[in-house]
């Protein structure tokens, strides 16, 4: 196991247990404490933040960026879509609404790059074109803002587009967007999923190198988003020499304890590494700790 990543539930107020509660803890947060709340879990261990395209994001890595305490190495693990609130702004804005919105946040160089290509996308009517050039236009805001000492680790579909699209098999769409993520950002593509063992399938029925992606997908002991089944979720990874998993939702949502979910984790086997949400120094500082000693046993 070599990563120990920063989730971003807590900064964006997502919780699977209480939304409430979520809310309440994002409203004590701003991109300054949440800056603090990342540089101790740095401090415990923590290797890299993976974060959806949410604008608090955004702040939160300009931020990152002035303080300037961030030690070489750190890898950023974006998830694209932002699927939650492309929702809702094209639920309160409408379309143009949601094209202003994710126009609002790139350069000037990268407004005009963004409207060129996706009008030639449109006119003819390619959906691989359109995926490539969303990929541009939702990272180009990111990667401007980017920390000094960090590095760009993967970029990661959210569950929403690789569930349906493995459900669909489209995997010309896959490929397509595999090989822009390496050929433009010289990285590894990801995939997050809730069901591992379909995605896993469906890779190897389309003859996809699974060794060439990254997974980020739910482990933990109560089978919390383990789809089919925790059972056959672990199943699949034990046989899966070549992959590179991560895993997600450690924490069941806020249900389990941490000393269990790092328990269960010690015997489960081909994990490249963990993704986990901190809203405190406090909690980073525990959650970190537990978390080194299991990368380091």
């Amino acid at each position: 196991m070599r990563s120990l990543l920063i989730g971003d539930n807590a900064f964006i107020g997502v919780s699977h247990l209480s939304q409430s509660t979520a809310r309440e803890k994002v409203e004590k947060l701003d991109a300054g404490a949440i800056v603090e709340v990342i540089e101790k879990a740095i401090s415990f261990g923590a290797s890299g933040f993976t974060f959806s395209t949410h604008p608090m994001n955004l702040q939160i890595l300009k931020a990152l960026q002035d303080a300037r305490t961030i030690k070489a190495g750190f890898g950023l693990y974006p998830v694209l879509p932002y699927a939650e609130g492309y929702v809702r702004i094209t639920n309160e804005k409408g379309g143009i609404g949601l094209v202003r919105e994710v126009l609002s946040r790139l350069t000037l160089s990268g407004k005009v790059k963004a409207v060129a290509k996706a009008g030639i996308s449109a006119m003819k009517l390619d959906p691989v074109s359109l995926l490539r050039t969303y990929v541009d236009m939702e990272l180009e805001s990111y990667l401007s803002a980017k920390p000094e000492n960090t590095h760009l680790g993967a970029v990661l579909l959210h569950e929403v587009v690789t569930d349906l699209g493995a459900s669909f098999r489209t995997g010309r769409l896959f490929e397509s967007f595999m090989q822009h993520v390496h050929d433009s950002y010289g990285v590894r593509p990801g995939f997050v999923t809730r069901n591992f063992v379909r995605f896993v399938k469906f890779f190897q029925d389309e003859g996809f190198s699974l060794k060439d992606v990254a997974i980020m997908t739910p482990f933990n002991r109560i089978g919390f988003q383990m789809n089919p089944s925790r059972e056959s979720c672990e199943a699949c990874l034990q046989h899966l020499s070549d992959g590179n998993v991560l895993a997600m939702s450690i924490l069941a949502g806020g249900y389990l304890p941490l000393n269990e979910a790092v328990e269960y984790l010690r015997g489960i086997p081909n994990l490249e590494g963990i993704a986990v949400g901190v809203s405190s120094k406090r909690h980073a500082e525990q959650t970190f700790t537990s978390l080194r000693t299991l990368l380091e046993s």
